[in-house]
C-alpha cells in the first residue's frame, strides 16, 4: 500500500508511455491510486 500511495503522475506516465496530451490521464490515475488506498486504511483501520 505505501508503494502504491507513493506513486507520482510522472511515474506513471513515463510507464504507460502516455503521449503529452493524455498526461492528464496520469494526474486521474494518481489521484484514483491515493483515493482508494486511503478509503482501504479507513475500512480496515484496527
Amino acid at each position: 500500500l505505501d508503494q502504491a500511495a507513493a506513486l507520482k503522475n510522472s511515474e506513471i506516465a513515463e510507464e504507460l508511455a502516455l503521449p503529452p496530451v493524455k498526461i492528464h490521464c496520469s494526474i486521474l490515475a494518481e489521484d484514483a491510486i491515493k483515493a482508494a488506498v486511503d478509503d482501504y486504511k479507513k475500512k480496515h483501520a484496527n
